[in-house]
């Protein structure tokens, strides 16, 4: 069987539908048709060990075409820790193309630039609705300068509300608009526009994203 799926590994329950989401509504944008299968929940892929762990299981996957590793970063820098867990995807020689993402400091930075047009909505899934951020919510400051972003989105419900990843996180990156987080220059979403652009470029190589600095 040829290679004709993507695969996602993420760290958080809630990741799994928001990731699936959002990789797959971007990768629509960008002109790619490789399907993408649900996000794979997977431990300890801040470690070396456990992506080396993920990136076997993929290879076990007869259809598997590319890797996609998105995981948060709150500690080390995005620029110094992305190549070096790519490092170890390089040395295990992936039959095709793969990719490590670090979202800084943590998923939800993903919706700041796009508070305007999110507060004062309801939340959906399905045929669920509930209260969602206070109309008039900003951010102030640079996007990636704070840890705690889930604390500070609960910070901004109405009174007996708070921010739940399993139950939050899908419904609002439904509310993402791309084209403002471009005009935001938010650092690790241009990351992931870049990794998915070199998986659609790459497909059918053994090749990893980032590349390691010289």
């Amino acid at each position: 069987m040829p290679p004709t799926k993507g695969y996602i590994l993420v760290e958080g329950h809630g990741d799994v539908s928001a990731a699936g989401n959002l990789v797959h509504r971007l990768w629509a944008e960008l002109t790619g048709t490789m399907p993408w299968a649900p996000p794979i929940r997977w431990k300890n892929l801040h470690h070396p060990e456990g992506i080396r762990k993920g990136g076997e299981f993929i290879r076990g996957k007869p259809d598997a075409g590319a890797l996609l590793v998105l995981r948060d970063e709150d500690d080390a820098c995005p620029r110094e820790r992305g190549p070096e867990l790519a490092r170890f995807l390089r040395v295990m020689a992936l039959p095709f193309p793969s990719a490590v993402v670090l979202l800084h400091p943590e998923y939800e930075v993903l919706f700041l630039p796009c508070l305007p047009s999110m507060a004062g909505r309801d939340l959906t899934d399905g045929a669920v609705s509930r209260p969602g951020l206070r109309s008039g919510t900003i951010w102030d400051g640079p996007w990636e300068s704070r840890r705690g972003i889930k604390e500070w989105l609960s910070r901004h419900y109405p009174p007996g509300r708070s921010y739940k990843p399993t139950t939050d996180q899908l419904p609002l990156t439904r509310l993402i608009d791309f084209d403002v987080i471009r005009r935001a220059g938010l650092p690790c979403f241009g990351t992931l526009e870049h990794a998915l652009l070199f998986l659609l470029a790459q497909v059918g190589q053994s090749s990893v994203y980032p590349p390691v600095p010289r």
